[in-house]
């Protein structure tokens, strides 16, 4: 009885207020973000301790794998493409403005995209194309009373569901990015090249990166690929009402795992300041 209420607690749907907290009253409205934030801590906690010991089916997390990667890769790179074009673009313009040597254009913008815009902003676009989808699986199974079954037959929906799209996530997420910031690289050379003339020996300059800048990215990318899959879990493990439960659990899971990389990106980013100055 025990194992079970330490299953279902966590686990048991939300008041509506709880996700959106649409309440009267500044302590009311605390109350609920504490709350939601504590049992957003609580999914986390027993995901990460079951990272390595859950008895799931290992091809689920390489599936899972799979289709984040390939669901969410012409998205990615598509975007990733303007996003390189975009930069380059106007870093070139802007240079060529005000100083006229735009032989530093490669080297500034390969360094911010290894160390802050390609994890973060690939980021972003996993929370809104990998997170809306999984909360809106897992709640369609909350509202369903799929997962009640689950816990009927012993199953452990945090063992069962979560593990194996945290897993898939991180693999996803890490690849997603490398490809993604290649896509952007291309996309700023061709930029550079048809509407600049550099030399594509000028564009790639690798002397401003440094292996922390290298460091500092591959840990965003991990610290996004865990963020993203719990956050977007956990909001549909919450679900509750129907379809109207679903749509707003998937809002939710959108805003908070989009308000998480931001918050992490800043966290990362201020501790690799803090260390580079040791």
């Amino acid at each position: 009885m025990t194992k079970r209420n330490d299953i279902q607690g966590p686990l048991a749907p939300l008041d509506t207020d709880s996700i959106a907290p649409e309440v009267h009253g500044t302590e009311k409205r605390t109350t609920a973000a504490l709350r939601l934030l504590g049992r957003l801590g609580l999914v986390f906690a027993r995901t990460f301790r079951l990272f390595f010991t859950a008895h799931c089916d290992k091809r689920e997390s390489w599936r899972m794998a799979h289709r984040f990667t390939n669901g969410s890769l012409a998205f990615i790179v598509v975007s990733m493409a303007f996003v390189g074009m975009i930069m380059v673009y106007q870093s070139t313009e802007q240079l060529a403005r005000a100083v006229g040597d735009t032989t530093l254009v490669g080297a500034s913008f390969l360094k911010l995209l290894v160390r802050v815009l390609g994890p973060t902003v690939i980021g972003m676009l996993l929370a809104c194309r990998v997170g809306a989808g999984i909360a809106a699986e897992i709640g369609a199974m909350a509202v369903t009373d799929q997962l009640d079954a689950m816990r009927m037959s012993a199953a452990d929906p945090i063992e069962t569901l979560m593990v194996p799209r945290l897993r898939g996530g991180l693999i996803a997420s890490l690849a997603l990015v490398i490809i993604g910031s290649f896509s952007a690289v291309l996309a700023g050379l061709a930029t550079s090249r048809l509407m600049y003339g550099m030399a594509p020996g000028t564009y790639f300059n690798f002397s401003m990166i440094q292996p922390f800048d290298v460091v500092q990215g591959i840990a965003k990318s991990f610290s996004y690929g865990v963020a993203v899959p719990i956050i977007s879990g956990a909001f549909g493990l919450f679900a509750r009402g129907g379809a109207r439960g679903v749509g707003e659990a998937t809002t939710a899971a959108v805003v908070g795992s989009s308000f998480a990389i931001v918050l992490l990106d800043s966290l990362i980013s201020m501790a690799a300041h803090i260390l580079e100055g040791l």
